[in-house]
């Protein structure tokens, strides 16, 4: 999984109400365990506590888990791909949170299946996936551009890119039902050609 070696403010909660990280935080309800896979520095953990749920942690930097230890009930310190077995009883989560990790990870479907038997069974995975099929990139590739960014959609620690199909297609050939898409950013104020227009997808699914 990714290191955060440049600048932790990078990872900071966005309250806009058309962010990932505000949409997430709608879709858990008060009293939840939460797994927060790549909680960077508990941006996210500091609210769930808030909602009077019980966060534990998995981030691969040591400096942001240091942070994310103060909000999380526990922080693995460690690579979620390099993980044989976690520490947690199986079905032991109601909510598996992967708020813009897969697309850092070389297997992600790989991770999707090992995070199955630590979720309830009636239990949710919320992911939030950045969109290659906005308009803007589908333009420069049709000018015969593919040119990687500091930040965004092609940032450069970004190891695989997904459509909103190949993306539902991953988690459905690891075992999950999708109950719930949304978009973010643009496609979530348009509401049309969400494809076209979102920045990311918060994909929900259950096993």
């Amino acid at each position: 999984m990714f290191e955060i070696k440049e600048n932790l403010e990078e990872y900071q909660f966005d309250p806009s109400s058309h962010s990932p990280n505000v949409k997430i935080l709608n879709l858990i309800k008060s009293g939840k365990k939460v797994l927060d896979v790549g909680c960077a520095s508990g941006y996210l953990a500091a609210r769930l506590v808030k909602k009077k749920c019980q966060v534990f942690g998995i981030e691969i930097d040591k400096k942001a888990a240091q942070k994310a230890s103060k909000h999380c009930q526990k922080v693995i310190n460690d690579d979620v791909e390099l993980i044989d077995k976690l520490p947690f009883p199986q079905n032991f989560f109601d909510i598996v949170v992967l708020s813009d990790i897969l697309e850092h990870l070389k297997r992600p479907d790989l991770v999707l299946i090992k995070l199955k038997k630590y979720l309830a069974d009636d239990g949710v995975i919320i992911a939030s996936i950045p969109n290659v099929a906005r308009i803007e990139i589908r333009l420069k590739l049709a000018l015969g551009r593919f040119d990687y960014q500091e930040s965004g959609i092609l940032k450069r620690d970004h190891l695989r890119f997904f459509t909103l199909s190949s993306a539902k297609k991953m988690f459905q050939e690891a075992g999950f039902k999708i109950t719930k898409i949304e978009p973010t950013g643009l496609g979530s104020r348009v509401r049309i050609f969400p494809t076209l227009f979102a920045f990311q997808f918060i994909i929900v699914a259950q096993i």
